[in-house]
């Protein structure tokens, strides 16, 4: 039989996948410049971009509800990779945030059960 809880319904598993993806653009692209403990503290923009994006993915795992903000933030991050660091981590990185934040803007919760007041006339019978 198939169970009716939260975590086999497909509409309210959390967004891992685009979460995922937009952290691992955000760390292939702090990889590429091969960033260190030091110049991490020195908060330049290039390293501030794909922080940003990796705490972005995080967050869209672990809070779902506002996943479309932390999804459009994601992707302007992932734009601004483009600029600020080395072409977006030579643009596998861009392109894996820009997928995780259209992911998880795309996804949409289930429109759940139907209600059975909706569905009687407004009018006298």
């Amino acid at each position: 039989m198939a169970r009716s809880d939260a975590s086999t319904t497909p509409g309210r598993r959390r967004p891992f996948g685009a979460g995922l993806a937009l952290a691992l653009g955000g760390a292939e692209i702090l990889l590429v410049q091969r960033a260190g403990p030091a110049e991490l503290v020195t908060a330049e923009v290039r390293y501030v971009v794909p922080l940003l994006m990796v705490l972005c993915g995080v967050l869209i795992v672990g809070d779902p509800r506002r996943r479309r903000a932390y999804a459009v933030v994601g992707v302007l991050a992932s734009l601004a990779s483009w600029v600020a660091s080395d072409l977006g981590g030579f643009l596998l990185g861009a392109a894996l945030g820009i997928v995780g934040g259209a992911l998880a803007l795309g996804r949409t919760a289930d429109p759940g059960p139907p209600d059975p007041r909706a569905a009687r006339p407004a009018g006298p019978a």
